[in-house]
């Protein structure tokens, strides 16, 4: 009995390994018949037709027409039908929380946001559950799943959130909840974890290795190698670069060490810096952006920036020297090739992103630093909920 249930399970894992490989192959072809799919995975063609008539049956696989011939009968060529299913995507942040209800191109099909609404400042589980059951409602096809990307030290594997900037949220089982109250798989991961997923499955990119520093109030960088996010040994902490000490006696950090990367190379560090340059700098466009020192923002910081203020382009540009440092660390232990900045900093642009890539190239070895792109995400402020919502077509349905 044992055996005969041993068996099953060798099946069924077989079976399931058949039909990623065939979805897969037909998901990132562009249109395959059943020999291109025998050939491209290895499978026999009674296997690979056989997977191929489930698919269809499952509606998440169409035969669109035949194709030239070679010789012989033409071939009928194979397409995902993107609109099959659908996937649910959460950005999980300090002051806001947004998801969208994706097809399985990243396409978004509907969005919800809302600010946090509890009196920390940050969001709480009805606001989150409120916005997931929107997104359940909008649905009209099945649901893979939902994913979640929140930052800090997140278990990918449990939905554990061991450590986050979220008060009170630590050591809290998001993913259990999520799992109890909605039935479906449930995937989560760091913010920026979720970013370099997004980049690698939504952006284009030829790279199957690449990193993406997530520039927000904090810093944090997440990792693609050989098509896999990478998460490190444990609490999914491979992205932490914002806790590394940059500066020896520098300021207190909010995970309570001096001198994080995070104090001199965030947004928040930018802004105090903005600030103080506001007070001391009379000739300032600052001045002419805000009442005050206290009210300056990072809306009035890039602002001025872009209309050529000095102080601010010595300010921006020591910014950028501490990311090039943390950027050529990365780059000298990966050896990626490709380095995406995302996040609202990124939006300082070509002379910010040349200033980063100037300070690598310095700190490598030649022949490393001038195989490395440096360049700006161009999926804006939906790149974290589109990288959760990818973690499905990964996780769940082994497309990515």
């Amino acid at each position: 009995m044992l055996l005969a249930r041993d068996q099953k399970l060798t099946q069924d894992g077989t079976k399931l390994h058949h039909r990623r490989l065939v979805l897969k192959a037909i998901y990132n072809g562009a249109t395959l018949s059943r020999a291109d799919i025998a050939r491209l995975t290895g499978l026999t063609r009674t296997t690979a037709s056989s997977v191929v008539a489930e698919l269809i049956e499952d509606g998440l696989v169409t035969e669109l027409g035949q194709g030239p011939s070679a010789g012989g009968k033409p071939p009928t060529l194979l397409q995902v039908v993107d609109a099959a299913r659908q996937v649910i995507g959460i950005d999980v942040a300090r002051a806001t929380v947004q998801g969208g209800l994706f097809d399985l191109r990243g396409r978004v099909l509907h969005r919800v946001s809302a600010p946090a609404t509890s009196g920390n400042g940050r969001p709480d589980l009805a606001q989150i559950t409120g916005l997931i059951d929107d997104l359940v409602a909008a649905a009209d096809r099945p649901l893979v799943g939902i994913g979640a990307a929140l930052p800090g030290l997140i278990d990918p594997s449990s939905g554990v959130i061991h450590q986050t900037g979220l008060q009170g949220w630590q050591e809290f089982s998001l993913g259990g909840e999520l799992r109890q109250r909605y039935g479906l798989p449930i995937h989560m991961v760091n913010d920026s974890q979720a970013a370099a997923l997004a980049e690698y499955t939504f952006a284009g990119h030829a790279a199957h290795s690449l990193a993406v520093v997530l520039l927000k109030r904090g810093v944090s960088a997440g990792i693609v190698l050989d098509g896999q996010v990478y998460h490190g040994a444990s609490y999914g902490g491979a992205s932490e670069i914002g806790h590394v000490r940059a500066v020896e006696g520098g300021e207190l950090c909010s995970c309570g060490h001096f001198g994080c990367l995070e104090t001199v190379a965030s947004e928040r560090a930018l802004v105090r810096w903005a600030q103080t340059l506001y007070r001391n700098d009379a000739g300032s466009r600052l001045l002419t952006l805000a009442p005050s020192a206290a009210v300056v923002d990072f809306a009035a910081v890039l602002q001025a920036f872009q209309a050529g203020d000095p102080g601010l382009e010595q300010v921006v540009g020591q910014v950028a020297r501490y990311l090039g440092a943390a950027v050529a660390s990365l780059v000298a232990v990966l050896n990626v090739p490709l380095v995406v900045l995302a996040g609202r900093l990124a939006r300082l642009g070509e002379p910010f992103t040349n200033a980063i890539a100037a300070e690598m190239r310095q700190r490598l070895l030649a022949p490393l630093a001038e195989r490395v792109e440096v360049k700006v995400s161009m999926l804006g402020d939906d790149i974290i909920m589109s990288g959760a919502a990818a973690l499905l077509l990964s996780s769940e349905m082994g497309v990515v």
